[in-house]
């Protein structure tokens, strides 16, 4: 039998698998996830990674995956692992273009968002560096950098929160409101901007008719209903009412459980971090790009610098497949690190032993 195309990659980064199952053909060739949410600083200070380590860690948009190998310890090898073949097609296009491109095109392909360009330098210095499944998934969607009309981060599953959050701020006359807290100096010049865009952001009928829903929680948000389930049951446990998450979805009670835990989360977001330099993932969301102030660490030019290096991705290893799965097939005992999705959090996960 011919060989798989997988074969002829020039790089050992990509693991093998099979495009045709249902597990992976489920998600319709896009991406949930055009950028990470969880903070690899507190990954860092949790886990106090050395080059002694072997991680396993959930692929999602690969930023986190980028970050340990350009923090201060590199570790001896990484197994990125998601089922969904389109993130890894995301984290691959990422490190092809840090082993073919300059620090400018890094920038605005993914810093940015939009490159009008892209769609040349696929061809002319990527696709080396690609496999053949994910050369094809970009050449399909090269439009995701080259459009006028939107970027990067305004594609994936995650494009129909995003988009509902803009067309709000359009309609209630909040656009410039926003660009001025994006650009705020001071966290009281925030706090003072705040309370107008709250208001819509946070408001009740919003969350009952459309984000409390289980569609958007999924669709828009990325967030499993396994996890929305776990809000809501955590809501129950909180406010002592009796009957779990039966009780709760009888009485209509997720939607409240649901607005709760986004109050919860953006209050404090506003209140206690300057999001035109400290704070990213908001800037980003509200925005639709980073900048050279808020970012995360692998876009800064001291990043490319190592991870355009040869031999910067040696111990990369790219899974698409279930963890469990992965894991069986990894030496065991040499595994030191997982970092997984959370059974009974909004946090991430952490194994950090020889436990596997």
């Amino acid at each position: 039998m011919p060989l798989p195309s997988f074969f002829y990659q020039h790089h050992h980064w990509r693991i093998c698998y099979n495009e045709l199952l249902t597990k992976h053909t489920q998600f319709n060739k896009e991406y949930i996830y055009a950028f990470t949410w969880e903070d690899p600083r507190v990954d860092h200070r949790l886990l106090n990674i050395t080059s002694d380590d072997v991680i396993l860690a959930i692929t999602s948009a690969g930023d986190n995956i980028l970050d340990y190998l350009c923090g201060p310890n590199t570790p001896r090898r990484i197994h990125a692992v998601d089922l969904n073949p389109n993130q890894n097609h995301l984290l691959e296009l990422k490190v092809a273009s840090f082993t073919a491109l300059s620090h400018d095109d890094f920038w605005k392909i993914f810093g940015e968002g939009k490159h009008a360009g892209f769609r040349d330098l696929l061809i002319s210095h990527l696709s080396p560096h690609l496999s053949s499944q994910a050369f094809q998934f970009w050449l399909d969607h090269a439009s995701v950098f080259t459009s006028s009309s939107h970027g990067l981060y305004e594609t994936g599953g995650s494009r129909h929160a995003l988009k509902l959050v803009r067309y709000l701020f359009s309609i209630f006359g909040l656009t410039e409101e926003v660009k001025k807290m994006c650009a705020a100096k001071t966290i009281e010049e925030q706090r003072a901007l705040w309370p107008r865009i709250r208001q819509v952001l946070l408001s009740k009928p919003l969350n009952w008719a459309i984000v409390g829903t289980e569609w958007f929680a999924w669709k828009a948000a990325g967030v499993p209903a396994n996890q929305r389930n776990m809000i809501i049951t955590d809501y129950m446990e909180r406010e002592k009412l009796e009957g779990g998450l039966k009780a709760a979805k009888e009485k209509g009670l997720g939607g409240q459980a649901v607005w709760e835990y986004v109050v919860n989360t953006l209050d404090p977001v506003v209140r206690e971090t300057l999001l035109s330099d400290d704070n990213y993932f908001y800037l980003l969301c509200l925005s639709g790009q980073f900048s050279k102030k808020s970012l995360p660490t692998y876009l800064t030019k001291k990043a490319h610098t190592k991870l355009s290096a040869p031999g910067a991705f040696d111990g990369l290893r790219i899974h698409t497949d279930e963890i469990q799965e992965v894991i069986s097939r990894i030496t065991p005992g040499t595994l030191t690190i997982a970092v997984v999705s959370p059974p009974r959090d909004t946090l991430p996960f952490y194994f950090s032993s020889n436990i596997f």
